[in-house]
């Protein structure tokens, strides 16, 4: 009877620290203003990376890796995933057009991207929004 009392807390703990631990993205967010937007219909390679990008992306003024929860972004561009990959191409262009009105007009925008959904090393976006 004192094995099973013994035995039996080991094999709990040791289940307990077998389970995988989940892996959890990083979603920063933050204020900041868009300096650039580039759209292509066919996505071509990037000058610095020779990667593709996804067909739309927003060049925000502040590095990504300066949001709130410091997602593990390369740089200051930010794909909208307009190739489909990550948000449906209707949703992507209604970002697209969020960033290019913030661009034109020299508002604020808050946004939100995820470090898990990448166009080949560019961080996507999943919400922007024009703040005045």
């Amino acid at each position: 009877m004192n094995i099973r009392k013994s035995i039996l807390p080991a094999l709990v703990m040791f289940a307990v620290l077998a389970l995988p631990t989940p892996a959890f993205a990083v979603q920063g967010s933050m204020m900041t203003y868009v300096n650039a937007v580039l759209l292509s219909s066919t996505p071509q390679p990037s000058p610095a990376t020779g990667l593709m990008w996804g067909g739309c992306m927003a060049y925000l003024a502040n590095p990504i890796t300066s949001f709130s929860n410091s997602p593990n972004c390369p740089d200051q561009w930010v794909s909208f995933s307009c190739d489909g990959t990550y948000a449906t191409q209707s949703i992507a262009q209604m970002m697209v057009d969020q960033a290019q009105l913030a661009f034109a007009t020299q508002q604020k925008v808050f946004v939100v991207v995820d470090d898990t959904k990448l166009e080949n090393g560019y961080c996507t976006a999943t919400r922007i929004d024009v703040w005045h």
